[in-house]
This record gives C-alpha cells, structure tokens and sequence, in this order.
C-alpha cells in the first residue's frame, strides 16, 4: 500500500526476557486449514476480534508511535483504492468504531466524569470520556459501550444503571442512547474552516464533529457533522436547533455509506481533563481503516502496552471492533522468536523454532476468517518489539522461507515448552492420530538445571508446606523419629503448599518467625518447566474445579484416581468416585483439574496413609503390610490415585511415567501421612504444555548434543523434509 504524506494544520491537541508459554495449544485436526498455502509475504494477527475460536473486544484503543501516525480508508471492497490522512503532531491516537453506546453523563466537573469512567471500566462494555465545547464551556461526555444496534445499547443502558455507583453519579442528568444518524453541514476547504463552522453549532449547545471523508475529487474532504443520535424524532430535532444556530448553512443526510471518519477529543487518560488525545470514530460496516506508524512500531495500550511492528487495520467483525496488526511474514517471526523462547539459547535450537513457527503460521489459513493467527498460545505467543533479541532475529534470517513438509504438503507443527521428557502420541492430546506425529524421547532435563531446593516441612499443629532452602538452617535437633529440626533464618518466612512461588495460585499458608523451628521431612526442586507439584487440595476443591468444568460429581469426592494411560504415560482417563470424568480430548483434563502444566502426573492422596514412607520425589512408598523381599531391588511399592492397595513398580517405569527424579529413588522419610486432615490430594508430574510435536527445551537439549536445526526438527516430526517455500 502506498502510504500518502498529506500535511494537515497542527491540531489543538495536547498531548518483557521472553516468556516460556504454557504451550501452543493443541490444534484440532478437523480445522479448515489452507492446506496449498505454500508462502505468505504478509500475516494478519488479530490483537482484538470477536470469533468463535477466539474473543476480545474494547469499545475503544489507544495506539500510539513516536513519529506520528498515517490513517487511511478505504470501503473494504476487493481492489478499493485507500485515502490517507496523516497525524503528524500527534503520536497518539484513540480510535473506535461509530456505532451506538450510552452516553451515561454530560458534566462541567471532570473529577464526576471520572469516577463514572472508574466504574464503567470495570463493566463488561466499559467505555471513554469525550471533551467538548458547549455553550461557551468544556463539557465531558463518559460513555459506555459500542453497540451494533439501537436496542443493544438501550439494553445495555438499563443493566448500567441497576448499579448503585452509576446510578448515584448519573442521578442528576438523563442518560441517553447515542447512534450515528447526522446531518452534514457541507464540505469546507480546509480543516481551519471546518472547525469554525463547528465552533458556531457548538455554541449553541449542539455536539458537531470534524468528519474526514473523500470529496467529488477524490480528495480529502473536511465536512461538519451534526446529531450522533439514535432516532429519527431525535435528528429532526438536531435540525431546528441547526438552522436557528445558522440559517444559512443547508443541511443534508450525511452519508455513513462512505467511508469516513470522526474526529473528536478524547480524555479518558487524562488526569485533570486538560490533556487531550484525537479519538477517531470509524465508520461502521465494510470500511477499514488502516494505521501506519512514521516510525517503526505502533502501541497498544491495551494490550499491555506492547509494540508491533508492521500496519493495523481497524474493521468492524461480528458487529464489534477488530484490530488486526497486518506485518510481514519474517518481522511476524522476530516477534514469534522473542515471545517463546530466550536469549542465549543455542543458535540451533532456535534456528528449530523459527522454521517450525514459520510453518504453524502459513498452515493456519484463515482460521479467524479475517486473520491467520491471534497473539496468544491458542497459535503462538507474539508479544511484539519488546520481546526481540538479537540472536532469535537471525535465526529467522537465516531460515528464511523454510518450511516444514511431509508427503502430504506442509504439516502443523505443534509444539510446546517442555514435554517432561517424552513428547506425547496424538491419541493422548487430541483423541486422534497424525501420522507426522508419535511419542518419542526428548531431553527436557535442562529445565530444572540450577533450580532452588525447597525444605517440606511439618508445623508445630501438623499442617505441611515447602520453604525455599534459603530460608531455613540446621538447627543440630531432631525429634524421636530421627526428623531434623530446622529453623528459620529471618522474620517473616512464607511457608507454601508447593514449591514455588505464586501469591495467586500458591499463597504462603503461614509465616515463620527468626529461629522458629520445623520439621524437614525432605525436600524437592522448584517447580519448573520439567518437574512440578501442584496441590495439595482438598476434595471439596477438586469437585470445585470439576464442577466448575461442567463436570458433576455426585456427593462428596471420596477418590480420584488414574484410570488409563497412553503411549508416554500421559493420563487419558480419570474417574472421580469410580466414575470416568468425561471430557472431549484428553489433554482437556489439565483444564478440568485447575490448569495443571501437563498430563504426565501422577496422583497422592495424602491424609490417609498409615505406616507408609515417601520419597524425596513425592510418590508413596508403601511399608508395613508389604513384604520388600517379595519385589525386585529396582522395583518400588506406589500408593497413587486413590488406591487402597499399593502397586510394585520398577523404578524406570516410574521415571517414564512422569514422576520427577524417580529414576534414582532417594532416601525416604517417615510419616508423612500427616500431611493434613481428610482427603487431600497432590499432583506430581513433569512436562509444561501439551506435549506434542517439538519440545522447546527438548530442541535446546539436542542443540547442546550438537543436533542441527534440521535434525532436532526431524527428532520430532516423523518423515518430513526441510524445504524452502
């Protein structure tokens, strides 16, 4: 697109390293895919859309470029030619679609107007504040919402104002529905004439608007619109009002067919409602409307304040505002590189990574009708500039148009962070096999390379929680039992049910004072990547989280066990009371059960055991009424999920089945059934994300072999070449 330089008059307007993702979700192999697609020079990520497969919306967004902006339209017509404005001065801009809303309050006092925005920011429409002059003084109008139709908004009016804090901010003046019905107030030759003639409607109490919309010529065209109302009656109305303000000036239907756009001032940001910012209503139906930056990189403020490189397009889809960042295939990638995976990786593994991303995201099609992708892990996580580094970069580079392929044309392939060493068979993810795909080994140990030891320890009333081994010294005490005492380095130590750190999911459960001592009755890694503890719950939180799931469970949760296994030892089937929990794909179970990392776990029941012993790695092992001498000395008793009878493993098939650090099973320590009062239960697995195809830090592992790029890719992905586009 060629992005015009049009010069308008100075408006009066004042103005994270990269995360390793849970795992690109598991792609259902019914999708729709463009399976002859072979090469894309551009990619569309949808940052905001309303789809079946994906949703998330906002009435309004705030971009923003250090050189300024270019705005154009165009009707959204296959071939329609686009017709730019630039914002020079301006290095941000609000933009949202003319629909309808609810305009909630009118007011002189900006500090009302905006405690009515703190709340409706926090409903499900939120919404902005405009600033107006009106009779000779600022007005500010806080709205609520985008809405395709009158009786949408209307509806949305009425729930608003059922809440007792909009309620008692609005009391005092009417709320109204707003629409995009006006009258045109003519065509002026200049923006400077424009604005005077709405200057003069204005004054007399009228909202007026700069429109942008194409002349006769084929020009840019600056007209006055009138109204912004949502009724007939109410535009008639608008007309008297009009022609007694100035009778001179004939008023004509504006025409919202055409392209357009409106200007106005936006203050939601603001602190004092002086600070204004141009807000641009685009006109709803087929037009869309496009961004560019002077600069490289536009912000969103909105989605976290990331920047992207390449264009936005702003449309109307479903009836709501879409926002789709349209950039270039391989910069796409840059942003791909630093989102998923970090610095210092080998030049290999990353090489791995990029052609595999390149090759997910041509395989897409237009899975969002009107975008390949979206920024998260339902695809791949691209977090835009901030997240770039230099190596990822170049292996992109270096890459440049390869794809991954197999007889069949380009595959899909899916990957994740770690697969806890053995990537997982389709049957086990989806329910249905790929022929590109099977369980095989992979070198995911790197994950918890260096990670903090954390103590388990007993409180003096019973209860167990983990503390960072930082935090903790040996006190030279033990109990009968021959347990050590330890005890606390400093005031205000947090004690958490797992070992890692979360203040949302895993709260400290109690605080230890200087030199208050504990019982260490073993200790475990940080969770991470490779090895993890979630847990422990409660029955009556794991029913929460079935029920939550649409999942009923008859009476209280008595049991909860591992009923079937596949090919890597991932859980395909639970039965909670004896029941099998019935979900559509396997992998859905790590959702059912609260978002547990992956599927290769195993299940304590912890609050029930008697005379048994555990390990270091967490798994019961059982002692007393079973004979050791009956079993093999590489083989182990295993109380899991739920069962009432222990059962003789081999330490190796432990180890495959997920339970970290198994494969030499350490030192035991006693009584740990004390772990808390009735059923509880705690998952022990390894593995971050679904498990199919590359494992990210399995890559990494083979790239530290000496594996190239493309023999770590065909390490995972059965019987496919790598191949330029």
């Amino acid at each position: 697109m060629k992005w015009s330089k049009l010069l308008t008059p100075k408006r009066m307007i004042l103005l994270t390293t990269a995360a390793l993702t849970l795992g690109t979700y598991p792609i259902n192999p019914t999708y729709t895919y463009a399976d002859s697609a072979k090469h894309l020079d551009q990619i569309r990520v949808a940052l905001f859309i309303d789809s079946s497969k994906y949703s998330l919306t906002e009435p309004a967004l705030t971009l923003s470029a250090s050189g300024g902006l270019e705005i154009a339209v165009s009707s959204g017509k296959a071939g329609a030619p686009a017709k730019t404005w630039t914002v020079i001065s301006d290095p941000t801009i609000r933009v949202s679609l003319d629909q309808y809303s609810v305009n909630l309050l009118e007011t002189s006092d900006f500090t009302a107007a905006k405690a009515l925005y703190a709340k409706v920011a926090t409903m499900p429409a939120d919404g902005y504040i405009i600033n107006r002059m009106k009779l000779g003084k600022s007005v500010y109008q806080v709205y609520y919402g985008s809405f395709p139709t009158k009786e949408a908004a209307e509806a949305a009016r009425v729930q608003v104002l059922k809440d007792t804090t909009v309620a008692a901010i609005t009391k005092a003046a009417p709320s109204l529905v707003t629409g995009p019905l006006y009258w045109s107030a003519g065509a002026y030759a200049t923006e400077a004439a424009a604005l005077q003639q709405i200057a003069v409607y204005s004054q007399a109490g009228l909202n007026a608007d700069l429109a942008l919309q194409e002349d006769t010529n084929g020009n840019t065209g600056y007209q006055v619109w009138i109204g912004g109302v949502s009724a007939a009656e109410q535009l008639e109305v608008v007309k008297q009002a009009a022609l007694q303000a100035a009778p001179s000036i004939p008023l004509l239907a504006a025409n919202t067919k055409s392209p357009y756009l409106l200007h106005k001032s936006d203050v939601t940001a603001s602190p004092n409602g002086s600070a204004a910012v141009p807000f641009y209503a685009a006109g709803d139906g087929e037009q869309k409307t496009l961004i560019h930056p002077k600069s490289v990189g536009i912000t969103i403020k909105e989605r976290a304040e990331r920047s992207y490189r390449g264009d936005m397009e702003v449309s109307t889809y479903h009836n709501k505002l879409a926002l789709i960042n349209v950039v270039p295939m391989e910069q796409y990638l840059y942003g791909v590189m630093g989102s998923e995976l970090s610095p210092g990786w080998p030049n290999e593994a990353l090489k791995a990574q990029a052609v595999a991303a390149r090759t997910f995201a041509i395989k897409q099609g237009n899975k969002y009708e009107i975008a390949q992708v979206t920024d998260t892990t339902l695809d791949q996580a691209y977090y835009g500039l901030q997240k770039e580094f230099a190596a990822g970069t170049q292996a992109v580079d270096a890459t440049v148009n390869e794809v991954i392929s197999d007889k069949n044309g380009l595959i899909s392939p899916v990957f994740s962070s770690n697969s806890g060493g053995m990537t997982a068979d389709p049957m086990e993810v989806w329910g249905n096999p790929l022929a590109y795909l099977r369980s095989v080994p992979s070198p995911d140990e790197g994950a918890e390379k260096g990670k903090a030891i954390w103590y388990r320890i007993q409180l003096t009333d019973g209860r167990m929680g983990y503390v960072h081994s930082m935090y903790l010294k040996d006190s030279g005490q033990k109990n009968k039992d021959g347990v050590s005492y330890y005890e606390a380095t400093e005031q205000g130590v947090n004690v958490r049910l797992a070992p890692y750190v979360d203040n949302a999911a895993n709260p400290s459960i109690a605080l230890l004072a200087a030199k208050e001592k504990v019982l260490v009755m073993g200790q475990d890694k940080e969770s991470n990547a490779y090895s993890w503890i979630r847990g422990p719950y409660t029955a009556s939180e794991i029913k929460s989280k079935l029920t939550a799931a649409g999942i009923a469970i008859s009476g209280d949760l008595q049991s909860l066990e591992i009923s079937k296994r596949g090919p890597s030892g991932r859980v395909t089937e639970l039965k909670a009371n004896g029941v099998v929990v019935k979900v559509p794909y396997p992998d859905a179970l790590r959702s059912v059960l609260g978002g547990l990392p992956s599927t290769l776990f195993e299940i304590e029941q912890a609050g029930s055991y008697t005379g048994n012993t555990q390990t270091s790695s967490g798994l019961v092992v059982v002692g007393g009424s079973s004979n050791p001498s009956h079993v093999s000395t590489d083989a182990v008793y295993v109380l899991s999920g739920g069962q009432l009878q222990p059962t003789a493993r081999k330490k190796t098939d432990i180890t495959t089945l997920g339970a970290a650090g198994m494969a030499n099973v350490p030192e035991t320590t006693p009584n740990i059934q004390t772990i808390g009062q009735g059923k509880q239960f705690v998952f022990r697995g390894t593995g971050y994300g679904h498990g199919l195809g590359m494992s990210q830090w399995g890559a990494r592992g083979y790239a530290e072999q000496g594996y190239d790029y493309k023999k770590i890719l065909q390490a995972y992905y059965t019987g496919v070449n790598i191949t330029k586009e």
